[in-house]
């Protein structure tokens, strides 16, 4: 690979990033590059590293997946050298990303991570991402690593449910009056309480 392509692909990669407003995973800008025919997935990989190295994309590394952003840095350089990709390259890739932008965004709005435990467990951390803000956070432990990568995995593949049955749960009306007239009668009590104290 030629330095001129190199720097055409960085270029590209840059320009990808700078056209979402969330993180993409490495398959996710690889597939771009893979799906119109560019180049192969050795060369975005290589054209990654020389990025994160520059301090122009920020990597954040889990089990499972690795999640790529533009720094600031970056943000700043490919406003700067926008116009040298073709036009025909950025409308191909823009139209790309309203392809699969759907998907994109499902892909990423679930994650989950898996750690070792000072305690000597597996913890899991379970969220549901929309763009920077976690609609659902929660870690759950588990006793070994193989379970902890079930959990995981299932997540993935569970975590629109649940989130809805745990929504759907905690602001169902019934329930919601009861904590209501709860809150209403512990708030009587406390007036009762001054009256009498006062008196």
């Amino acid at each position: 690979m030629t330095q001129q392509l190199n720097t055409l692909y960085k270029l590209m990669a840059m320009y990808t990033l700078s056209r979402v407003d969330f993180a993409l995973t490495n398959s996710q800008i690889s597939n771009v590059f893979l799906d119109l025919g560019y180049t192969n997935y050795f060369n975005v990989q290589y054209a990654l590293g020389e990025l994160i190295d520059a301090g122009l994309v920020h990597e954040d590394a889990y089990p499972d997946y690795r999640y790529y952003a533009l720094t600031d840095a970056g943000q700043e350089s490919i406003e700067a050298l926008r116009s040298t990709l073709s036009a025909s390259i950025r409308s191909e890739i823009d139209a790309y990303l309203l392809k699969m932008r759907l998907a994109f965004r499902e892909a990423l709005s679930s994650r989950a991570e898996y750690y070792r435990t000072t305690e000597g467990d597996w913890a899991v951390r379970c969220r549901v991402m929309e763009h920077s803000t976690a609609l659902i956070d929660m870690t759950l432990t588990v006793p070994n690593e193989t379970q902890a990568k079930i959990v995981s995995k299932e997540w993935k593949n569970s975590c629109q449910e649940i989130y809805a049955l745990v929504i759907r749960r905690l602001t169902q009306p019934d329930h919601i009056d009861r904590i209501v007239a709860e809150t209403e009668s512990q708030e009587e009590e406390k007036e009762t309480d001054k009256g009498q104290a006062g008196s």
